[in-house]
C-alpha cells in the first residue's frame, strides 16, 4: 500500500511538471496545491480500494467468512446470507441473525486485515465482534471447557457485547440469567493461558469476572469475581490432580470477613474446610459438603466469641447476604447447622444452635434453639424468611423454657413482689430486620392466655431495640408486674 502511494505521488508531481513546461509558465501550480490535489487522489484511491470487497462473489464469501472463523475462533457459523460490508469505523463485515449449536446471535462483526484486498483469497480476519447474542449452556458445557486442556480460545480477540448467557438444568430448564455488557476471550500465546474478562450483572447484581486456565497437564485455572454493589470478592485457584480429581483454595471477602477455604473435587461432589477464616475478626470453623449438579450443600459453622445479638443488626453478614436474593432460588437446597459461643456475659443469649433450611427457595429456621444462662432456652417453629421489594422479614413461632426463674429475675432485677412462676412462655412474632421492628402475636403463658391489658402494652413494643440490654429489662419487667399469674 505505502509503494501504491508512493507510485501516486511521482506519477502526480511528474504530470504537473510537464503541464508547466507545455503551458511554458503561463500556468502556475503552488506547491500547497500540488498537495491538496495528491492527498485528496490518494483519499478516493483508498476509499475506492476499501470498496474493493463489495465485488467479492456473495456464495464466495458467506463460506469464506465460515471457515475463517471455524478454523481461527472456533465459531461454526450457521444462517450467514444476511451479510453485507461496511468500511467505518474499519472494514468489517456484518451478519444478522446468524446461529450457532448453543447461541443465537443479533449481530457479529468481522473485522478484516486491510493489507491485500486485491487477492480476496488471502482474506485476513483480525477480530470478531458480537452484539446482542443469546447463549443457552447446560452445566455440562461448562465442565468440558474447564476438563478439556485442548480447549483453547483463538490467539485474536473475540468481544461480546449486550449479550445474555442462558444457564440451563439437564431438563433445560433456565435457572439463571447473566446479562452481558462486554466481554473479551483470548488466548495469550506467551503465558498458554485461555483468558477470559466479563463485565455484566446477574439476579441483578453487577460483577466482574476474571478467568485464567493454563492448558497444560495441571489445568490450573484461577477465578476472579468481584460485585461492588455487596462488598463482595471471591477468588479460586484449582489444579488437576487426576482424572476426576481437583484441589485449590477459595476466599470469598464481603464486608468485614474473609471466609478461606481448602476443598477438594471429585466427579460432581466437593469436601470443604476452613483456612483461618474470620467473620467480622471472629475465628470461624466449618466443613461440609456440595453436590453441584443439583445445588445440594450440607454445612456445618462453629463460630467462637461472636455476638449473637449481632444476628439481628439490620446491616449484618447474614442479613446482607440474605437481602441479596441469592437464596431464594428453587434450583438451591441448603441444610446448614451453625453452632455460637458467646463469652458476653451482658447478652440475653450465650450459646446459639442455628439450623438453617433452605428447599426450593424457601427457608426456614425450624428446630433452632437459643440458650441463655439466666433464662433457659428458646426454640423456633413454623418459621418462614421472606425477602420482598428489600425487606426482609421473619415470621415464626417461639417457645421458651424457663430453667432457673430465680436466675431470670436476678438477670432482670425483677422486685420480689413482682416475682411470679413462669415456667413456658409461647408466642408468634413477625420480625423485619431493616426496620429491627417486632410484632408480637398469640401470646401465652404456661398455656394461659394473657390480658387484653398485657397484649396491648406488647404491642407498644414494636420499636424497641433489644440489643440494648437495660431496656430490654425494664419492658420485660414492665410485662411481668401486668401478667396475673
Amino acid at each position: 500500500m505505502k509503494q501504491t502511494v508512493k507510485n501516486f505521488n511521482n506519477l502526480i508531481k511528474k504530470t504537473i511538471f510537464k503541464l508547466e513546461n507545455k503551458t511554458n509558465n503561463k500556468f502556475q501550480v503552488s506547491t500547497f496545491n500540488k498537495y491538496v490535489i495528491a492527498v485528496i487522489s490518494i483519499l478516493f484511491i483508498y476509499i475506492f480500494y476499501l470498496l474493493i470487497p463489495l465485488l467479492y462473489d456473495k456464495n464466495w464469501l458467506q463460506n469464506k467468512i465460515t471457515e475463517k472463523l471455524k478454523d481461527e475462533f472456533n465459531i461454526s457459523l450457521t444462517n450467514t446470507s444476511d451479510i453485507s460490508y461496511r468500511i467505518l469505523p474499519s472494514p468489517h463485515f456484518s451478519i444478522k441473525n446468524s446461529t450457532i449449536s448453543s447461541a443465537k446471535f443479533g449481530i457479529i462483526n468481522i473485522y478484516i486485515n486491510q493489507n491485500n484486498f486485491f487477492n480476496k483469497n488471502n482474506l485476513k480476519v483480525d477480530e470478531v465482534i458480537i452484539h446482542e447474542a443469546n447463549f443457552y449452556l447446560l452445566k455440562g458445557d461448562f465442565k468440558e471447557l474447564s476438563t478439556n486442556t485442548k480447549n483453547r480460545f483463538s490467539n485474536k480477540k473475540i468481544k461480546i457485547k449486550n449479550s445474555s448467557i442462558f444457564l440451563k438444568n439437564n431438563l433445560s430448564e433456565i435457572t439463571s440469567i447473566i446479562k452481558v455488557s462486554n466481554a473479551v476471550l483470548l488466548f495469550d500465546e506467551n503465558k498458554l493461558l485461555n483468558l477470559l474478562n466479563l463485565k455484566g450483572k446477574v439476579f441483578n447484581i453487577p460483577f466482574r469476572l476474571n478467568y485464567q486456565q493454563a492448558l497444560n497437564s495441571k489445568n490450573k485455572k484461577r477465578i476472579e469475581i468481584e460485585a461492588n454493589n455487596i462488598r463482595l470478592k471471591i477468588i479460586n485457584e484449582s489444579f488437576k490432580l487426576g482424572k476426576n480429581l481437583t484441589t485449590g483454595t477459595n476466599s470469598i471477602s464481603v464486608l468485614n470477613s474473609t471466609i478461606n477455604t481448602k476443598f477438594n473435587a471429585l466427579d460432581q461432589i466437593i469436601t470443604f474446610e476452613s483456612n483461618n477464616s474470620r467473620v467480622r475478626n471472629h475465628k470461624i470453623d466449618y466443613n461440609g459438603r456440595l453436590a453441584v449438579n443439583p445445588f445440594d450443600l450440607d454445612l456445618k459453622i462453629d463460630l467462637e466469641n461472636y455476638k449473637i445479638s449481632n444476628l439481628f443488626i439490620s446491616n449484618s453478614i447474614i442479613n446482607e447476604f440474605i437481602k441479596s436474593g441469592l437464596l431464594f432460588n428453587e434450583n438451591i437446597s441448603i441444610k446448614a447447622l451453625i453452632n455460637i459461643n458467646s463469652k458476653t456475659r451482658d447478652e440475653i443469649f450465650h450459646d446459639a444452635n442455628i439450623k438453617l433450611n433452605i428447599i426450593n427457595g424457601k427457608i426456614n429456621f425450624d428446630n433452632s434453639i437459643f440458650i441463655s444462662d439466666h433464662i433457659g432456652l428458646l426454640k423456633i417453629s413454623n418459621s418462614a424468611l421472606f425477602l420482598k421489594n428489600n425487606k426482609l422479614t421473619l415470621a415464626s413461632n417461639l417457645s421458651i423454657d424457663i430453667k432457673n426463674i430465680d436466675k431470670l429475675f436476678s438477670f432482670l432485677n425483677t422486685g420480689k413482689k413482682s416475682r411470679k412462676d413462669i415456667k413456658n412462655i409461647k408466642l408468634n412474632i413477625i420480625y423485619d430486620f431493616v426496620s429491627n421492628q417486632i410484632e408480637f402475636n398469640d401470646i401465652k403463658i404456661d398455656d394461659n392466655e394473657v390480658s387484653d391489658q398485657f397484649q396491648n402494652t406488647v404491642e407498644g413494643l414494636t420499636n424497641n431495640n433489644f440489643n440494648n440490654p437495660n431496656k430490654s429489662r425494664r419492658l420485660l419487667n414492665e410485662l411481668i408486674n401486668l401478667y396475673e399469674g
